[in-house]
């Protein structure tokens, strides 16, 4: 569920580019959708800690090595220390409020409820964040986009509560998880806003990455030991750990195609592929795992594509 770093110019190829991009975005939209359903089937079955920090480790391992080379290198590979610090400390808020409790949620509200939830939270929030902070304009379409967004989190909220999701979780756990998933929302809004401040000094969009993931790693890796000690670990089933590992590939998978979708694409693709990963997380919800539905949740659902799809990003001219 993670945002792509910057929008640089598109460059020329031998296929049309916008044919390339418009395929990267989707392959993103359906990388992501897995990797979700992979944390579904976790949900309740594994620690959130342990699952979040084999998944953040994948990250770790793969983009580490090209993070090392760069420096061995003296080439520019990480933040300047000023946005380094301000990273770290956004990336950690999303490790402990956003995907632990992510996964929480999935337990007790379900996919189809969860996953539209934080998104809708994540894209209007980091638009009202970047207004605040960043002084970046919100456009008429924009606002009423995020008024959608509003409508549909309360209308899940109340979907939710009428009629649970999940049969093994009561109401009010239920509307507990809504409630997690809209702090969710919140701290990848906020991570979005501090990773669009790093776009102004040039980040290497990679190193960001390994910033971001590299402190899940350091901060996770020491809880899940501490609650299940080196025996606990070791004794993860292989089906289990092969999920972990799946959902950590899909993830970057995913954000490094929808990276290279917008050098080739505009934002206005991004937004309605985030779009469709609602709409694809609503119905995995229903089918895959026999999730309940009611008129309040497929209208919810549907108010979040629609408000995904108009909210733009906020204009590069401050004020």
């Amino acid at each position: 569920m993670r945002n792509a770093i910057q929008e640089p110019p598109a460059t020329s190829s031998c296929c049309d580019p916008v044919a390339v991009g418009t395929a990267c975005c989707g392959l993103a939209a359906v990388g992501y959708t897995a990797a979700n359903i992979c944390l579904r089937l976790l949900a309740g079955e594994a620690s959130p800690v342990w699952v979040s920090c084999v998944k953040e480790l994948v990250t770790v391992v793969v983009v580490g090595p090209w993070v090392a080379l760069r420096l061995w290198r003296g080439l520019p590979s990480l933040p300047p220390s000023g946005s380094l610090f301000a990273l770290a400390g956004a990336g950690l808020a999303v490790q402990m409020a956003g995907n632990l409790g992510l996964i929480w949620a999935l337990s007790v509200a379900g996919l189809s409820v969860v996953i539209p939830v934080a998104l809708g939270i994540s894209m209007s929030g980091s638009t009202i964040l970047g207004r605040i902070i960043l002084r970046e304009k919100i456009t008429g379409r924009s606002a009423l986009a995020i008024g959608l967004l509003i409508a549909s989190v309360v209308l899940l909220k109340m979907g939710a509560a009428r009629e649970t999701p999940l049969p093994t979780a009561g109401p009010l756990k239920a509307g507990l998880g809504v409630g997690v998933a809209v702090l969710a929302g919140i701290s990848y809004a906020s991570l979005t806003v501090v990773i669009r401040s790093t776009a102004a000094v040039a980040a290497p969009p990679r190193g960001v990455v390994f910033v971001v993931t590299g402190v899940g790693v350091l901060s996770l890796g020491p809880m899940s030991l501490w609650e299940l000690g080196p025996t606990g670990l070791l004794s993860t089933p292989p089906a289990t750990l092969s999920l972990m590992l799946l959902a950590g590939g899909l993830n970057l998978m995913a954000f490094l195609a929808i990276t290279k979708g917008l050098h080739l694409t505009s934002i206005v693709h991004a937004n309605v592929i985030n779009a469709s990963q609602v709409a694809m997380a609503g119905v995995a919800g229903i089918v895959c795992f026999g999730e309940d539905w009611n008129s309040q949740l497929v209208l919810g659902i549907g108010l979040t594509v629609v408000g995904m799809t108009l909210i733009e990003r906020p204009a590069a001219g401050l004020e």
